[in-house]
């Protein structure tokens, strides 16, 4: 008896094996699929923001760019298939790996079962069990016995119910491992779908940027032109920060001075000596919380693709030239409406050469700049909240694109956006 609880004991540490668990490294199985659902909507994002341009019309730089994007996002998008299909194969793996261990349980679990049965059949009668409870020396070994008999049935019962789960287990590991087959199945086609949609789209943007290049020299200057008028609106609005940082200061300054007066002080004690943007307490909370949601801020307009990154880059025309940008650009559709990322109040709203109109908006030290607006529906000192409109995204009728020019600064030390929005 002891020797069948030992093995009893030993099946079950078998059986909960952490071995036989599914494990996953890295992203998990939920994750790429939102990171393939994400890319998915760019991508279609792109296409929309294509179909502007009929075939038979050369590609505007503009639109070249929103090309190079999307072939990017593809390749993102194969790179994620192919982590789901690796991913998948695991399981697969992993779900044969268990289904020949719990067989091999079963083997013996219906071995140990039959010779219960055996012996069950060989003492079946209950005279036998009388006569074997009463041969014994005394009360102590009668009790014993008796004990003996009612483990052996309940052993036999619990080796039935371990049987059982373990059927049970096997046709569950069997009908995954087939789940994740046809899953990969249909991951490996999608992934065939996307390279040949990447190796279309690579030769279309040759081709494009083979005939925007003889027009390199006129592009250039383009690009220049473009350079330095950013340059002018950065400018704008490094003195519009820079303003509002003076005006917070001096509030600060004045209410410092409000409370000394109201406490009676004799002498006035001077303005703490450091560096920053003075903050009520209100402020605080608010640039607290907007640290809070780095990388899970809404995005500046509900559907769109970054055109143009943060920091410098060359053009997707010309290695000649470099494109600085201290925020990010978002092409998007006609009509788009801009939209605060946070909580705030907005600082300023002003319009610049070049550039429509402007929206500042303030989040205790941080503040997002909404840059090529018009028809703005906010004025300054309006609270603002996540997501509330603020302006419609001006569309270019020469260039053909409707595009944001989004920045992110806290107090004059720009960010990158994209680190800060949702992905």
């Amino acid at each position: 008896m002891k020797k069948l609880h030992i093995i009893l004991v030993l099946l079950l540490l078998a059986l909960m094996d952490p071995a036989y668990c599914q494990k996953t490294k890295g992203k998990s199985k939920q994750q790429l699929q939102s990171e393939i659902t994400a890319l998915q909507k760019g991508i279609s994002t792109a296409n929309d923001l294509l179909k502007k341009t009929s075939k038979d019309k050369e590609m505007t730089l503009n639109e070249v760019t929103i090309l190079n994007k999307k072939i990017s996002q593809r390749e993102q998008l194969i790179r994620a298939y192919n982590e789901q299909i690796a991913l998948l194969d695991e399981e697969i793996s992993a779900g044969q790996s268990n289904i020949r261990s719990l067989n091999s349980n079963l083997d013996k679990l219906r071995k140990e079962y039959a010779k219960m049965l055996t012996f069950a059949y060989k003492n079946r009668n209950q005279y036998d069990r009388l006569a074997f409870i009463f041969a014994a020396d005394d009360f102590n070994q009668a009790f014993s016995r008796l004990r003996y008999i009612r483990q052996f049935n309940d052993a036999r019962k619990t080796k039935m119910d371990q049987i059982t789960a373990t059927e049970q287990r096997i046709t569950g590991e069997v009908e995954a491992s087939q789940k994740a087959r046809e899953e990969q199945a249909a991951m490996l086609k999608d992934e065939k779908n996307q390279q040949d949609a990447l190796k279309a789209e690579k030769s279309e943007l040759d081709k494009q940027v083979a005939n925007l290049k003889k027009q390199e020299k006129s592009i250039q200057q383009d690009i220049k032109n473009k350079q330095q008028q950013a340059q002018k609106l950065q400018k704008a609005i490094d003195d519009l920060i820079a303003e509002e940082i003076r005006k917070a200061n001096e509030e600060a300054e004045r209410r410092r001075k409000e409370e000394e007066k109201k406490k009676g002080a004799t002498t006035t004690t001077p303005a703490p000596k450091g560096k920053g943007m003075a903050l009520t307490p209100e402020d605080k909370t608010l640039s607290t919380n907007f640290v809070a949601n780095k990388g899970k801020l809404p995005w500046p307009v509900e559907r769109g693709i970054i055109s143009s990154s943060f920091g410098k880059h060359p053009s997707p025309v010309s290695s000649k030239v470099t494109i600085t940008n201290r925020g990010i650009d978002i092409a998007t559709t006609d009509g788009a409406q801009a939209r605060a990322v946070f909580d705030g109040v907005v600082a300023t709203v002003t319009k610049l050469l070049g550039s429509n109109q402007v929206v500042i908006v303030r989040h205790g030290d941080y503040f997002s700049v909404y840059t090529n607006l018009e028809n703005v529906t906010v004025k300054a000192g309006d609270k603002v909240k996540t997501k509330q409109n603020i302006g419609t995204v001006h569309t270019s009728q020469t260039e053909n694109k409707t595009e944001l020019h989004f920045e992110l600064l806290k107090e004059k030390d720009y960010q990158d956006p994209a680190l800060w929005l949702s992905k």
